[in-house]
């Protein structure tokens, strides 16, 4: 049977990439949806790095995810030189696993990332007013921003010095991997969109 069922719904392989999609868009939207805050990794010198990230966009049509980071950042330099990347959403109340894999495409100082600004919320401006860059060490525990600014005691055009720093990551999807959990058997399918080639897989 080239299906499975899931809370009573048949779902074949066409219809589980259009779901896959259909939570990767929910949770860029919702901010309590368990797709917001993936995990996602990207390679240093041979190494893996992996940070959790907030899912901003996804753009099914485009097979594009994308999120925002500090152009300083350690996974901003790392893309710039290796541009492979990967992101992992669990949602466990359905229990469904999403391992994305994909090409990253670094916007900064262009239209997107000047909409996206213009939409950005002070206190998530906030995060781009640091001082020193992120990953910086230092001799006490702090947040790296002035006490005026972590009591969000500033203006939309104070928070305008950030901008300089604003960057957005634009994962081009190369493949999802659907994983279901279950206590009879789990369900597992694979979407190659390289190659334009959907498959079941054995969990």
């Amino acid at each position: 049977m080239d299906e499975v069922i899931i809370n009573n719904i048949s779902y074949n392989l066409e219809d589980l990439e259009k779901d896959c999609w259909l939570r990767l868009v929910n949770g860029a939207i919702k901010s309590r949806d368990p797709f917001h805050t993936p995990c996602v990794a990207t390679i240093d010198s041979g190494e893996v790095n992996m940070r959790t990230v907030v899912l901003r966009k996804a753009l099914p049509t485009l097979r594009e995810l994308r999120f925002h980071t500090d152009t300083r950042s350690n996974k901003w330099k790392e893309l710039a030189i290796n541009n492979s990347i990967s992101a992992l959403f669990y949602d466990a109340s359905s229990r469904v696993q999403l391992r994305v894999k994909g090409k990253a495409v670094l916007h900064f100082n262009n239209d997107i990332t000047a909409e996206a600004w213009s939409k950005t919320a002070l206190s998530s401006r906030r995060c781009y007013l640091t001082n020193q860059s992120p990953s910086s060490f230092s001799a006490i525990p702090t947040s790296g921003l002035t006490e005026k600014i972590e009591q969000e005691n500033f203006t939309l055009e104070e928070s305008e010095v950030g901008k300089q720093y604003f960057g957005i990551v634009a994962i081009q999807v190369a493949s999802i991997e659907w994983l279901w959990l279950h206590h009879a058997g789990h369900r597992r399918a694979y979407f190659n969109y390289a190659l334009d080639n959907y498959s079941w897989m054995i969990p």
